[in-house]
């Protein structure tokens, strides 16, 4: 029987559907016969494999046996040796029989057939995450090296606990995985330092960078395996599915779920975190500014407050991540470049910020006393 592995974190945009298809993908390329089965309603993981939602093909098969269902619905996927459940809107896996739910009994028999089988979970817990626990071997947990990173992390390992005490004792975490890493940020390598050092072995060893081709990919409907074989994004989710492959191939001591407090877990969910860093480090202030949007950012006409020498920190973040940092652009008729207006007081400070966009991400930024339009070109 191949080993069931949930892909879970109940805090949304760590990763996770991300990690799920291209770890797939990875495994596939490795030679493993892969299952991945999408339970989100928003299809993310279906659609990053070229496929919409799945209506039943056939009414008559809401009366049979779930294992009868699964087998009707598994699509072939153009990743080698990977087959994909899509989220079915119109059956749910998940209502529970007195004994055993029926998930978990068909779960144990088409599993049979795979290496692998990863489920995508829901980005927040319900029962159906439950369930999905219950009828998995281990999870793997995303871990986002940015602002907020552990925020409810706590939560979830107690419920963890609470299913190996209670439904699953064979539950295991496979690993906390840290992924959209970027060494230039001081912020990424202090989440990387704290989950290493409350962690330990439970940390993988890959770790995944923040890279353009895995944010593009699923645009194409597309692992990033598919489409840049060669990137760094594809090349860490390779060492991921080796690492995965290799620890299950040795007998490893079980992992015991550990604890952490909900003052720990605060440390990079408040302002106290970033005031026990160094206060010289001028990129974390600057960072520091930036995501507390409702003191230091005017939402009228996006003023943005802050040094603007400091605003490196936004090169490499992508589209969406800078409108959740600073808003919505200020002037939208250029393309790919976007412009900010500083608001400082100091005479000799800049008042225009410009983002240059490359693939959707920041490729670099430029800053000016008044708008000029050689600032407009890339």
């Amino acid at each position: 029987m191949g080993k069931i592995i949930a892909i879970c974190n109940q805090k949304g945009g760590v990763g996770k559907t991300t990690t799920c298809v291209n770890l797939a993908s990875s495994l596939g390329i490795l030679e493993c016969k892969v299952l991945v089965i999408d339970t989100d309603p928003q299809s993310h993981a279906s659609l990053s494999f070229g496929f919409n939602l799945t209506r039943l093909n056939n009414p008559a098969l809401q009366n049979m046996d779930f294992v009868s269902v699964i087998k009707n619905n598994i699509k072939s996927t153009n990743s080698l040796n990977v087959d994909l459940l899509p989220f079915i809107e119109d059956i749910n896996f998940f209502e529970k029989s007195p004994t055993i739910s029926r998930f978990k009994k068909a779960l144990q028999v088409v599993s049979k057939s795979y290496d692998y089988v990863l489920i995508d979970c829901v980005p927040f817990f319900v029962t159906k995450n439950l369930d999905i626990l219950i009828s998995s071997n281990s999870v793997i947990i995303p871990v986002q090296c940015d602002y907020f990173a552990l925020e409810g992390l706590h939560k979830f390992l107690k419920t963890i606990n609470h299913i190996q005490k209670n439904f699953n004792p064979s539950l295991e975490i496979e690993g906390f995985l840290l992924t959209m890493f970027d060494k230039r940020l001081n912020l990424s390598k202090s989440v990387f330092d704290f989950v290493n050092d409350n962690f330990t072995i439970l940390v993988f060893k890959t770790i995944i960078n923040r890279n353009s081709s895995i944010s593009k990919a699923p645009n194409f409907g597309k692992t990033v395996i598919e489409y840049d074989i060669s990137s760094k994004g594809a090349t860490d989710y390779l060492l991921l599915a080796n690492e995965i492959i290799t620890n299950n191939t040795k007998d490893i001591i079980k992992k015991e779920i550990p604890k952490i407090s909900e003052k720990e877990e605060t440390k990079f969910n408040k302002k106290t975190f970033l005031t026990e860093e160094n206060n010289n480090n001028s990129s974390l202030q600057v960072l520091k500014k930036l995501l507390n949007p409702i003191d230091d950012i005017e939402q009228v006409g996006h003023k943005v407050k802050g040094n603007p020498n400091n605003f490196s920190v936004l090169v490499g973040l992508h589209k969406s991540e800078i409108i959740t940092k600073l808003g919505d652009y200020y002037k939208s008729f250029y393309g790919n470049v976007w412009i900010y207006k500083l608001k400082n007081k100091k005479i000799f400070k800049k008042k225009f910020l410009y983002l240059h966009f490359k693939n959707d991400v920041v490729d670099h930024i430029g800053t000016s006393w008044f708008l000029n339009d050689k600032f407009l070109s890339n």
